[in-house]
């Protein structure tokens, strides 16, 4: 079996489970329709949650098993051999794990990638939502940024955008401040 049919194995994999996803909250709907519920979903063993809750749910699973799977980086989509819940042995290269904690160490970098979380902007857009970096400023973070791969600037339009190693980055960053507020620590 050769690499694009794996590819398309796992694509076809991944449709099944999305129509079996899909089949489910569709029983779950007329589950609730039968039940006169308007906001909640019965899910067995008399458990009602939230709509929201189990659609977020789902997504969630759905999203993990994408990550298992596909790993979308600055260079284009990089497959995952192997079944889905198996792991090879993970070789890690730390320079490269340094360089990007590296990136990630200035205050401005993290809001730089914060305001590319939400689309695609220019330099001087940036520096209307950062208006305390000097252009100078962001112009070296953006090129620290970019040489970590965690932001890539278009060769056209010249408009700067977070890769998906920058959101992922970005979001340990965030848990990583939320677990140092809870913790206390300094």
């Amino acid at each position: 079996m050769t690499e694009e049919d794996d590819i398309r194995e796992e694509i076809k994999n991944l449709r099944n489970e999305i129509a079996s996803l899909k089949e489910q909250l569709r029983e779950a709907q007329e589950r609730r329709k039968e039940k006169g519920y308007k906001f909640y979903i019965d899910i067995g063993d008399n458990v009602r949650e939230s709509v929201e809750e189990a659609l977020e749910s789902v997504a969630e699973s759905i999203h993990e098993e994408l990550e298992k799977s596909i790993f979308i980086g600055p260079r284009g989509v990089k497959i995952i051999k192997g079944k889905i819940g198996e792991r090879e042995e993970v070789h890690v290269d730390f320079s490269k794990t340094a360089g990007v904690m590296n990136a990630l160490s200035h205050e401005h970098r993290l809001k730089i990638l914060k305001e590319l979380m939400s689309g695609g902007k220019y330099v001087n857009e940036l520096q209307e939502k950062l208006p305390e970096i000097t252009t100078s400023t962001l112009s070296s973070h953006l090129k620290i940024l970019e040489e970590t791969g965690l932001v890539v600037q278009e060769k056209v339009r010249g408009r700067y955008l977070i890769t998906m190693p920058g959101r992922a980055a970005y979001k340990m960053a965030i848990k990583l401040a939320k677990f140092v507020e809870e913790s206390d620590l300094k």
